[in-house]
């Protein structure tokens, strides 16, 4: 299987040769029960009464361990010498024969990564990982297929079946292991974005079809004029229909300014130094939806392939070129980006959605008081002041008892269009709950102030809101409450939290005495009582409010 020892099993021979050898060394780190055929691991944590503690098995149970791996394999000799390689790499090693095993342990234990010999009778290689892709417990369960010799056609096939990476067993142990690490990081990265309880899909409220791709893919090659052109014409022939593919060809001197949702890059072109350089610039983008990096290498150049995974590359595949594996990889790419796209728009979307009133739109408490204390530290060496307005609707209560609260919601709702309209940035506008919302205004004079409360006032005055079942189109108006301060005005005693709480209060209290005065008014915190705005108002009558 090997032609250079590992860094783990130093001096081991290799192949089948070695496997005496490979049994003294697997013996030495783990008990072997050649009669059940397979590796008895110690605990990797164990609680003070010798038991994996409840959440360690409530987390077993429904997520995969992504340093377990399973190697379904029906030769004895092979699964001894995988696990050897990976039980010398730290990972957790389970044994199964058959498909059908490596289907029930794949539920049961939920390993991180199945490693499935191709000549596994049965179902076979194939059969194993479509399976196992289309079954909800092991779907995130990583499937590498070892197979006897390279073969590009049967690699295309295994992919497309649901294999996510396919390793002859010729290939070299670092270089074995790092495609293996490079999966498992994958995998690892899809689990810490992708929210959720349990195996059966996202959060409620989060849940979103597979990811696939299906806008037109830009490939980039970055390779010599001939070579990136003669690539481009295979691929566009072994592309399927349904696939849409933009190939473009980039001269060997572009680097880390590549685009693309793919970018092949040819090491043989760039030579190793330049490839390395163009993968590590690459890889070191922040952009989470740069491209995927597949890197061309020569077969008899195996360690650059392992140094380039190691920098960052997402695969590699083997010169010279055969366009239906290089279509298989592609396809699988754009399907990785996919997830990562849709997964981290899924979570911006989550962190809009954890910041932000769900009926108006406007920011939430949750937002406003943190936002609130970072205007209080910029405060401190701002020549100009900070306000904070409040306002309530006046008689709110009156329009859900007389028209119901669907139509209060509308009210709302329209209100919040206002006060979006009326605040310019940086001041924002938030929903605190109730009919009482809050602008803030950082970097502002006591005139800006002024004219913007009057602003929302006369805003929401103006509001016509038409629902069913009321007579006439509901109108409403509010008080408000104006605060400001400065940095003369904060104390070094008092946190900026301190400071967010007491600025509230002020505004509160001004809206309380707009309350007091007869609503339908701006009161600020300085004891100056303002007309109310011009707009006729039209009270709505009742009680409260």
């Amino acid at each position: 299987m090997r032609d250079q020892p590992s860094q783990a099993f130093q001096g081991r021979c290799l192949g089948l040769a070695g496997i005496h050898h490979g049994w003294l060394l697997l013996c030495r780190s783990a008990v072997f029960c050649p009669f059940v055929d397979r590796i008895v691991r110690p605990q990797r944590f164990v609680n003070h009464f010798g038991q994996n503690s409840a959440a360690d098995k409530r987390q077993e149970a429904t997520i995969p361990m992504h340093g377990r791996v399973l190697i379904a394999d029906d030769r004895f000799a092979s699964r001894l010498m995988l696990s050897a390689l990976f039980s010398g790499a730290y990972y957790d090693v389970l044994q199964v024969e058959t498909a059908d095993g490596a289907l029930e342990v794949a539920r049961r234990d939920r390993p991180g990564l199945i490693v499935i010999s191709d000549r596994l009778p049965g179902r076979g290689a194939a059969g194993l990982c479509e399976a196992l892709r289309h079954d909800p417990a092991t779907a995130e369960t990583a499937r590498i297929v070892m197979t006897d010799l390279p073969d590009p056609a049967r690699t295309a096939m295994l992919i497309h079946a649901g294999a996510e990476e396919v390793i002859a067993r010729s290939c070299r142990d670092d270089e074995v292991l790092a495609r293996v690490r490079k999966l498992v990081d994958h995998r690892a990265r899809l689990s810490a974005l992708n929210l959720r309880d349990g195996p059966q899909g996202t959060q409620p409220g989060l849940r979103e079809p597979a990811a696939e791709f299906g806008r037109m893919a830009q490939i980039a090659l970055i390779a010599a004029a001939e070579t990136a052109e003669q690539w481009a014409s295979q691929i566009r022939g072994a592309a399927d229909p349904g696939l849409q593919l933009r190939l473009t060809c980039l001269p060997p001197e572009t680097t880390a300014s590549a685009g693309g949702d793919v970018v092949i890059v040819d090491s043989r072109t760039l030579g190793t130094d330049g490839t390395l350089r163009v993968v590590a610039r690459m890889a070191r983008r922040s952009d989470p939806a740069r491209g995927q990096i597949l890197v061309a290498i020569p077969e008899e150049d195996a360690a650059l392939g392992v140094r380039a995974l190691d920098l960052g590359a997402d695969s590699v595949m083997t010169l010279p070129l055969h366009p239906a594996e290089a279509v298989a990889r592609i396809t699988l790419l754009l399907r990785r980006k996919a997830e990562f796209t849709s997964l981290h728009a899924r979570l911006r979307s989550g962190l809009r959605s954890a910041v932000t009133d769900p009926l108006t739109g406007l920011y939430n408490r949750r937002y406003v008081l943190p936002r609130l204390d970072e205007v209080m530290r910029d405060l401190s060496g701002d020549q100009r002041a900070a306000a904070v307005i409040m306002a309530d609707l006046d008689h709110f209560k009156w329009i859900n008892d007389t028209y119901g609260h669907p139509a209060g919601d509308a009210v709302l709702a329209a209100v919040a269009r206002s006060l979006k309209r009326a605040v310019m940035p940086p001041g924002f506008a938030a929903r605190m709950g109730g009919e009482e919302f809050l602008v803030a205004l950082p970097r502002c004079t006591a005139d800006d102030a002024l004219t913007v409360a009057r602003r929302i006032g006369a805003a929401v005055a103006a509001t016509r809101v038409a629902f069913p079942g009321a007579p006439e189109e509901v109108r409403v108006t509010t008080s408000v409450g104006v605060a400001l301060t400065d940095a003369s005005q904060l104390s070094p005693q008092r946190s900026p939290s301190e400071e967010t709480a007491a600025l509230m209060a002020r505004a509160d209290r001004a809206l309380y005495r707009a309350k007091q005065a007869g609503r339908n008014r701006v009161v600020s915190d300085l004891g100056h009582l303002n007309l109310a705005p011009e707009v006729p108002p039209r009270m709505v009558s009742g009680m409260g409010g």
